[in-house]
């Protein structure tokens, strides 16, 4: 009798298991249309750090349509997100061309914030995209001179931990507490916040922006009269650059350094490396074809 129990017993298993393994293996999600919409979301924030703004609005437009299509209210606040970061780093604020081809171009900053709201309320991870909000409305009062630098600095601190886990929105908001810090003459602040953007970014790979928080403390240690603390944060901020390839941002290093030497009462060495830089950064301005600012180094030299 046991023998013949532990037979049925086999026989049982080997029925379930043949049963089980001859069902369809069907995928139960399909990812398609978000993968290729988080791709060009990707693309565009790439194009948004080396300044090809043009570039970026098509391929906004383009992971915007897609995340509509399948419903993804956070892909779309992101995506809105960065419209607002590409209006900021080109001043358009209030450009709107209601036949634009993309919603970037046919919305104001204000509209683009509404609207990202909106997606965050839409969203499962509303907490944290609320936060994300807060920090590109602040750097849109920045950019108007909404001096409210005490209320700003308040709220980024207040939602600072709501992004542990979010590094590209964390180095954001550091970067943005620089820009206030900087702003309010908290010099010393401001070094510290663009540091902590550098480090979250090297931790975690994102090449394209490393240079711009090297070029913050460049900045910060300049406007408090460390000259060579400000030369050699540049000189981060160049290799960072080089190391992306960002043609642009190379020339707009030099360029800095040429500025950074020329201040205060700059002795005959640094005119002489200030003069040599401007012209370097001159040709890099040629070589990408950006004629205005090749010109203004040259008029630096003379």
């Amino acid at each position: 009798m046991i023998r013949i129990a532990k037979l049925f017993l086999l026989i049982s298993l080997a029925f379930i298991f043949f049963s089980c393994s001859s069902a369809p293996k069907r995928p139960m999600k399909i990812t398609a249309i978000s993968e290729t919409a988080d791709a060009r979301y990707e693309n565009a924030n790439s194009d948004i750090a080396v300044g090809n703004y043009e570039m970026a609005k098509i391929h906004l437009a383009q992971s915007y349509k897609m995340a509509f299509s399948i419903d993804d209210s956070d892909l779309l606040c992101r995506i809105t997100l960065s419209a607002v970061a590409c209006k900021i780093n080109t001043l358009e604020l209030d450009a709107i061309d209601k036949n634009a081809e993309n919603f970037v171009d046919s919305m104001s900053i204000e509209e683009l914030i509404y609207n990202a709201k909106d997606f965050s309320f839409r969203s499962s991870n509303s907490k944290i995209l609320d936060s994300v909000c807060a920090i590109y409305e602040i750097e849109k009062d920045i950019v108007r001179g909404k001096s409210n630098y005490l209320v700003h600095e308040s709220k980024l601190n207040s939602v600072k931990d709501n992004l542990k886990k979010e590094p590209y929105y964390l180095a954001k908001l550091y970067r943005t507490l620089g820009k206030i810090h900087t702003t309010s003459k908290k010099y010393s602040d401001a070094e510290l916040d663009f540091r902590n953007a550098a480090e979250i970014h090297i931790k975690n790979r994102y090449l394209l922006e490393i240079g711009t928080d090297w070029y913050g403390v460049a900045r910060a240690c300049s406007l408090d009269g460390r000259k060579n603390d400000a030369i050699f944060a540049m000189e981060n901020a160049l290799k960072y650059d080089r190391d992306a390839e960002n043609s642009s941002a190379i020339a707009t290093d030099y360029f800095a350094c040429a500025k950074i030497l020329m201040k205060g009462n700059p002795t005959i060495e640094e005119k002489r490396r200030a003069k040599s830089f401007a012209k370097w950064a001159s040709l890099i301005f040629d070589s990408i074809e950006m004629k205005e600012a090749a010109e203004e180094c040259r008029s630096f030299i003379n």
